[in-house]
């Protein structure tokens, strides 16, 4: 117990005189409480810090599993930097606000690399001045860059209202079958979430000349597989434009895409 109070004051700086604080919860496989020991996965250190909830969890080996802080102790709603761990390597780390991911999540590699990263449309809310977070002024140069892709060819305006919208080419049933060759279930997704229907929202522009570009997620159905959406659209083939008074034009679109975690 008392390495476990020593690593959760070396991540927050907290003070051994409110050491009689800190909580401790065990978790399930899927990170929710629970009082039985049999089903206990993994461990949860977790203190008040200024106005929120901070909180470290482990695996049953010490090592660092998830860190970051909630609004209050009942761990409903995320705020701030998050970072999600796999025996005792990074996986992904990103920022909350409201309990929304926004702006940019980045993703490692077994050897401690960036090697992709994906930008959540920035949420408006009050954004919480809490250790950890990215420079923000380098975050906003590259949200711009993003969402500025568009402009690079063709300065046009993307529209959002259209006679036609921009499709994937081969219409649904297409897309379903690209969609069944580029997407499958990391591991560690079904590891550690329930059997469930997520659903992830991307937003992006479909260039005049069927280009994609300034890609984002709207929400989130767990960051392992929002990446494997937005990739499957910014990496892909070109679509069919949209068309606009007798030309193709550039224009917004959004497509859903949803995971079923099957029941083991």
């Amino acid at each position: 117990m008392k390495n476990r109070l020593f690593l959760l004051a070396v991540l927050y700086g907290f003070s051994t005189a409110t050491a009689q604080t800190i909580k401790e919860n065990l978790l399930n496989r899927y990170f929710d409480t629970t009082t039985n020991e049999k089903e206990a996965f993994f461990y949860r250190l977790s203190q008040p810090y200024k106005n929120y909830w901070a909180y470290t969890d482990y695996d049953g080996k010490n090592r660092i599993v998830r860190t970051g802080f909630y609004t209050d102790s009942t761990f409903q709603t995320a705020v701030g930097p998050h970072a999600f761990y796999w025996e005792g390597k990074p996986v992904y780390k990103g920022s909350y606000v409201g309990g929304r991911p926004s702006g940019y999540w980045y993703f490692y590699n077994t050897k401690g690399e960036v090697y992709d990263s994906l930008h959540y449309v920035i949420t408006t809310a009050k954004k919480d001045n809490l250790p950890g977070a990215e420079n923000e002024e380098e975050e906003k140069k590259k949200t711009k860059q993003l969402q500025d892709e568009h402009l690079k060819k063709d300065t046009s305006k993307a529209l959002v209202i259209v006679e036609r919208e921009a499709s994937f080419k081969g219409g649904d049933k297409g897309w379903s079958k690209y969609l069944t060759r580029q997407l499958s279930f990391p591991d560690l997704v079904l590891a550690v979430n329930k059997p469930q229907r997520m659903t992830v929202e991307v937003q992006f522009i479909v260039c005049s000349d069927g280009e994609i570009c300034s890609v984002e997620a709207i929400n989130s159905s767990t960051p392992l597989l929002d990446i494997m959406a937005v990739n499957a659209i910014r990496k892909g083939p070109r679509w069919t434009p949209a068309f606009q008074s007798g030309r193709n034009v550039k224009a917004w679109r959004r497509q859903k895409i949803t995971f079923t975690i099957p029941e083991e």
